[in-house]
């Protein structure tokens, strides 16, 4: 298999993740009412890292290659402050502007990062990529800013773009290493998991033997953490990270278009045209990144 076609597969793997991950938001407004929103984030992780563990167990290799400690920190770290950031931001700002203003500001915070931190310089097929996600992304949050945002739920979604790329840049490092994607996303998760383990008890744990409550975190840890971040190391370790950060702006596209057929929300013209732009710009990257 050429290196162009190790790209395509990676860029279709980092765009199947970005669908899983974009019914996060959703699963959340339906099944979490009342309940803390780090509570769901740290369940999630908990199981989630089981689910990935088992998939490493079953699918990795003897030979097995250590992931270097700062990584392993950086990553794990990188993705506790993700999920607790953006579930919280969720809760107060609603699935759209959540997840656009998080996914949307990760690919600039990821080429900040990976030109500091591994002198990644991004291609110029993702700086027209970013310009062009980036625009539909703020067209899809024109309808919202006339109706006002909470700030702070915005300062959280940027909080948890930012964590997402240190997760992004020092995976991509660790995959570069020769460690299996599998049982790096493994790991990673097992140490945000037990960074965040006290948050699973903030709002008690009978709300986790309850059908709605069990059915949620079985989505979000099996389907949305366990497939989905399998699918974006597969991905991650055959694109650039700055290019993995745009491609998986696939999930606010998913997000808001799950908003208004399952929870109900309105869009304009702006905002449908928004899900197009940003659409078109990953068919881009993928194509040309």
């Amino acid at each position: 298999m050429s290196e162009s076609d190790h790209q395509k597969f990676g860029s279709l793997g980092i765009l199947a993740a970005g669908i899983c991950f974009g019914t996060t938001g959703t699963s959340q407004t339906l099944l979490a009412k009342g309940i803390s929103p780090l509570a769901v984030a740290s369940t999630r992780l908990f199981v989630g890292a089981l689910t990935l563990l088992l998939i490493a167990r079953l699918t990795t290799t003897k030979k097995r290659v250590r992931i270097a400690r700062s990584d392993l920190w950086t990553s794990g770290l990188g993705i506790a402050i993700y999920q607790l950031s953006f579930f919280s931001s969720v809760k107060l700002t609603g699935v759209p502007i959540a997840t656009i203003t998080a996914l949307g500001s990760a690919p600039i915070f990821t080429g900040i990062v990976a030109f500091i931190m591994v002198k990644e310089r991004p291609k110029r097929v993702w700086f027209i990529a970013t310009v062009i996600t980036t625009a539909g992304i703020v067209l899809l949050n024109l309808q919202h800013s006339e109706k006002g945002v909470n700030l702070f739920g915005v300062l959280l979604a940027l909080v948890a773009g930012l964590g997402f790329a240190f997760f992004n840049v020092t995976s991509r490092r660790a995959l570069n290493s020769g460690v299996e994607p599998v049982r790096l996303a493994g790991s990673v998760f097992s140490l945000a998991a037990i960074a965040v383990f006290p948050f699973c008890f903030v709002a008690g744990t009978h709300w986790i033997f309850t059908i709605k409550g069990a059915s949620l975190i079985l989505w979000l840890g099996i389907f949305t953490t366990g497939l989905g971040y399998t699918l974006y190391a597969y991905g991650l370790k055959r694109v650039h990270s700055s290019t993995a950060s745009t491609l998986v702006l696939a999930e606010p596209a998913t997000a808001t278009l799950l908003a208004v057929v399952v929870l109900g929300n309105s869009l304009n013209v702006s905002s449908w045209f928004g899900i197009g732009t940003v659409i078109a710009g990953l068919l881009y990257l993928a194509m040309r990144g």
